[in-house]
């Protein structure tokens, strides 16, 4: 009798085969669930597009001119827009004055032109050209014509390259401009005035990529 009970006894306890059977699964199971967790966990948002930024506080005038060349190497239309002079900031609003060709060709688009439609036209420049190229604005000729405490005024040649992508759209433009710039409230040089001249009739100036682009 004693003899049956401690054999069923026996029967009824794991052998150690059994045993690490059991503990295989149960750690299995573990392993499982911790990957399970990071597989559906949440992942960080890559970080965003760095824009490069080179800019001078314009507290000298030819500083502005310095700013907005940088500003088309670096494709930024935040420190292209700073040379401008914005309507909260400066007692004057930023006015822009095209080609008497490129006012006849777009007149539409010039007919309102705004500080926000400057923005518009870098930004769709900036947006079609050509993988790995970036936008070069030269100044061959920069003088300064007037000056006086709070304004001064420059007369320069330009040329504007552009390695877009569209066929029908010039990639250069050349010409001569004048600058009229004064200081604003935060003590800084901007443009409140500019007016774009073609050298020869015909030329492709800057007054029509803002045209072609601001459309």
């Amino acid at each position: 009798m004693r003899r049956r009970f401690h054999e069923r006894l026996k029967d009824a306890l794991p052998s150690d085969r059994r045993a690490a059977r059991f503990l295989h699964i149960g750690l299995a199971s573990l392993v499982l669930a911790a990957t399970g967790c990071e597989l559906f966990k949440t992942r960080d948002p890559e970080p965003p597009e760095q824009v490069s930024s080179t800019f001078i506080p314009p507290t000298i005038d030819s500083l502005v001119f310095t700013n907005m060349i940088e500003a088309f190497n670096d494709l930024n239309s935040d420190n292209y827009l700073e040379c401008l002079a914005d309507s909260t900031t400066s007692p004057e609003p930023f006015a822009f004055e095209p080609t008497p060709s490129a006012r006849q060709q777009y007149a539409s688009v010039f007919s309102a032109w705004t500080l926000q439609s400057e923005r518009q036209y870098f930004d769709r420049m900036k947006s079609s050209l050509q993988a790995g190229t970036t936008m070069s604005l030269t100044f061959t000729s920069l003088q300064r014509q007037t000056i006086a405490s709070d304004s001064a005024t420059y007369e320069a040649t330009y040329t504007l390259t552009v390695p877009h992508t569209f066929a029908t759209i010039p990639k250069q433009a050349q010409g001569r401009a004048q600058f009229f710039l004064g200081i604003d409230r935060t003590g800084y040089w901007v443009i409140r005035r500019w007016v774009d001249l073609s050298i020869n009739q015909g030329d492709v100036t800057w007054s029509d990529l803002k045209g072609a682009f601001g459309q």
